[in-house]
């Protein structure tokens, strides 16, 4: 089966986080409002940075099997 690259991963799991993280925010402090537009593109910017700044680890042959 195949794995999604590390690159992909990573990012992934910064989207993840940072929507925790808004989240959390507004758990914290319910009166906040937050413009969907900030969340949604924080978010993205966060999850494309971190995705193109991940080293790409390259599998060698003898990993694959």
């Amino acid at each position: 089966m195949n794995k999604p690259s590390s690159t992909i991963t990573a990012a992934s799991l910064a989207g993840l986080a940072m929507g925790v993280l808004w989240g959390a925010v507004k758990t914290w402090r319910p009166e906040l409002m937050l413009d969907p537009m900030l969340v949604s593109g924080s978010t993205t910017f966060v999850s494309a940075l971190v995705g193109y700044l991940k080293k790409e680890r390259v599998l060698k042959a003898e990993d694959l099997g």
